[in-house]
């Protein structure tokens, strides 16, 4: 008769395929760490079951590499079509699930008692109850909590797990939430998934940066009103204590029965209870015990028995990595650590906890790491890591090496900048952390500024207002205050602000504000026919600029500028004398371009055609030019045009062409392209009716962010009356 142990180890190594018995490489579930792991036990547990499995014929086991466990060959366990054959007179152990995640849900383990905390955090989600899961780190909150999951998904509900790192803002935590949407706005994200049978988790919340939690605070705030369940999975003490609606539900250590079902079977039981009262019942620390470890003398010290009996007895190269990983942000690939030859025995030691390749310290570990570093050794490690970040290309490269030369207080202004700067192009989140610890180390109004701008792109006017009055008075102060009065609808003041600082500009930098200026004057309304008033404003004040004393260079690009915003404001009004002759115009400007000519053509062509013959040969020129092009902004131009004069009655291949857009989201450094992105949500609330809600809220908040407040009340009149 198999032990529950035996039955789980052949449950779990049935999962694996045949084909991957003479594999080089083999998933770390099938190492000896990876059992114990998904098991929920010591490893020193698994020696005993393994051998009688292997005497039985059951499972046979081989070296090979393990990915992501180091570059050494290590042993694995695979199940033989005996021990298959076995396993299908087991019954059936998986479940078929009839609800749907999102989102990376850690890998199942199995679990020792708490069944007590189960059945009660189970029964506060029925309710749709506000949880904060609070405990000491590696307590088993995560376990616990996805041990809950597999139930709650047989129960027919919706579960959307998001983890949480230092740059995790309330899009991150959206786009794990939802099929990898990006939303912004609280509200928005609320009214998507703060719906009935939901559970929507956050996982190692305290991880946050202080840049963000003021943020994820708020979209708590608000989803404790939903009617969804909401879990917070927390480490002690809890960062949001001061929300209301939440209840707070802690996890303690494993009593005696259910801490020693951790330990091997053949110690003493007076002894097993012994090690599982020194060590509280910490399933951490009773996983890390081994037959050689010293006990603490207190419950209390835990973090000592980490440093004593775990730390101190690793080998150099095993410490190596493990400060590295340790002082790392994120979890790390293999192959990424530049001293990745301890791997191997940190995962042998149960200290690593993986995510697919990916490994960090388990966080109760990092931390007792972490303390034991004086501040010399802390900075000498960052400048050694960003040394050797610096050599690899990539946006993730990019941000981990400007993380640790911040965090040695080794940059100049002027380069870091430059380097926040290209990576907020894709992560404004990042970016925006960085800026803030970039400034306790050294407060410089430059870099106040870049945070001024990053705090622009994503509508934290707090954080603006906060910022702007710790610079002392400059030009560039003067234009973002007058900004944020526009923002805030504070026109007359606006426009004081820019007409004074217009006359400390030079010739060229005041063509290009008042060109800025009149682009988004143009784009500041939901997208349809341009009204004729403004059509006649815009286009007198391009008549009105003036060009003297600028390069042939600027001239250049002012000429490109107006000569696109006159044709497009040309097909608004359809006056097609003006289209054809800023079309002319933009002939000989974008002559190398033959791409954006035939842009501009198709959308002419869609604003004239006047047969529904013509209009679908047009639409199929239009479907193939989309189809061929592979600049972002110029497909999602055209798509734009075509919907407008398709709907209500959106061919399917343009719907699909829209929706395909957000696979690849676009830059958030420009206005330009945050306007862009607040017509992509519009359209898309446009085309999927039973999200409109959801995706105007987005699209209003980000008109407030390209600062095209009128667009945005527009919008928001037009919601209501919806609702």
């Amino acid at each position: 008769m198999l032990s529950d142990t035996e039955r789980g180890i052949l449950s779990r190594l049935s999962e694996f395929g045949e084909e991957i018995e003479g594999s080089w490489d083999v998933p770390r579930s099938l190492s000896l760490p990876g059992l114990a792991n998904s098991l929920g036990l010591v490893r020193s547990s698994l020696h005993k079951p393994l051998t009688r499995l292997e005497e039985e014929g059951l499972i046979f086991t081989r070296v090979a590499h393990v990915i992501g466990g180091g570059s050494r060959k290590r042993k694995v366990v695979h199940i033989t079509a005996l021990g298959r054959e076995k396993v299908s007179t087991l019954g059936n152990i998986t479940k078929i699930k009839s609800g749907k995640s999102f989102g990376q849900i850690p890998e199942l383990s199995r679990l020792f008692g708490r069944g007590t905390d189960k059945n009660n955090l189970t029964k506060l989600i029925m309710d749709a109850s506000s949880i904060f899961l609070s405990g000491l780190p590696g307590i088993g909150k995560t376990s616990l909590v996805r041990n809950l999951v597999s139930e709650i998904l047989d129960l027919g509900w919706t579960v959307r797990w998001a983890t949480c790192y230092s740059n995790t803002d309330i899009s991150d935590i959206a786009f794990q939430w939802t099929e990898k949407k990006s939303l912004r706005d609280i509200s928005a994200l609320t009214t998507y998934c703060g719906k009935n049978k939901n559970l929507l988790i956050i996982d190692e919340i305290q991880e946050v940066h202080s840049r963000h939690i003021e943020g994820i605070g708020k979209l708590l705030n608000q989803l404790k009103d939903s009617r969804a369940a909401v879990l917070v999975i927390v480490r002690s003490p809890n960062p949001f204590n001061y929300i209301e609606g939440f209840s707070e539900y802690r996890l303690l250590g494993l009593n005696d029965n259910d801490g020693k079902n951790l330990l091997p079977k053949e110690i003493d039981q007076e002894k097993a209870s012994e090690i599982v009262t020194a060590l509280g019942g910490h399933p951490l620390a009773l996983h890390l015990w081994s037959p050689e470890s010293e006990l603490p003398a207190e419950v209390e010290a835990v973090q000592e028995f980490v440093e004593s009996n775990v730390i101190s007895k690793l080998t150099k190269g095993a410490l190596s990595t493990l400060d590295e990983l340790s002082l790392s942000p994120i979890p790390l690939e293999e192959n990424e650590i530049y001293d990745s030859t301890g791997i191997g025995e940190l995962d042998d030691s149960a200290i690593l906890r993986w995510f697919e390749e990916k490994s960090e310290p388990h966080h109760l570990i990092r931390n007792v790491r972490r303390s034991l570093w004086s501040e010399i050794e802390r900075k000498n490690m960052h400048q050694k890591a960003a040394n050797h970040w610096s050599e690899i290309e990539g946006e993730k490269a990019l941000w981990i090496e400007t993380y640790h030369k911040i965090n040695s207080n080794d940059f100049e202004s002027t380069s870091l900048i430059d380097k926040i700067s290209a990576i907020s192009r894709k992560n404004s989140a990042t970016a925006a952390l960085l800026i803030e610890d970039a400034i306790k180390f050294e407060d410089d109004d430059n870099l106040r500024i870049k945070a001024v701008d990053i705090a622009f792109e994503r509508a934290e006017y707090e954080i603006i207002e906060n910022h702007l009055s710790m610079i002392d008075d400059s030009p560039q102060k003067k234009i973002r205050t007058a900004r944020l009065f526009r923002i805030n609808g504070d026109i007359d003041s606006a426009l004081e602000l820019e007409n004074t600082c217009l006359s400390l500009l030079s010739s060229a930098e005041k063509i290009r504000f008042r060109i800025s200026m009149l682009v988004r004057k143009f784009d500041d309304r939901i997208p349809s026919k341009i009204d004729n008033y403004l059509a006649q404003e815009i286009l007198t004040e391009i008549h009105n600029l003036d060009f003297q004393d600028i390069s042939d260079t600027d001239r250049f690009t002012a000429e490109l500028t107006l000569n696109l915003l006159k044709h497009s404001i040309a097909l608004g009004i359809s006056d097609m004398t003006l289209a054809s002759q800023s079309r002319s115009e933009l002939e000989i400007i974008l002559s190398d371009n033959e791409e954006y000519l035939l842009m501009l053509d198709l959308k002419a062509r869609l604003a004239i055609s006047n047969s529904s013959e013509l209009f679908d040969l047009t639409l199929d020129s239009v479907r193939s030019f989309i189809e061929d092009c592979s600049d972002q902004l110029k497909k999602i131009s055209i798509i734009h045009s075509a919907l407008e004069v398709t709907k209500p009655n959106f061919p399917d291949w343009l719907i699909k062409s829209h929706d395909r857009l957000f696979q690849n989201p676009l830059r958030e450094d420009l206005a330009a392209y945050r306007r862009m992105s607040a017509q992509c949500w519009y359209w898309r609330g446009i085309i999927h009716p039973t999200y409109r809600l959801s995706y105007w809220q987005e699209a209003i908040h980000r008109f407030r962010a390209a600062e095209c407040n009128q667009a945005a009340n527009e919008l928001l009149e037009e919601l209501t009356k919806s609702i």
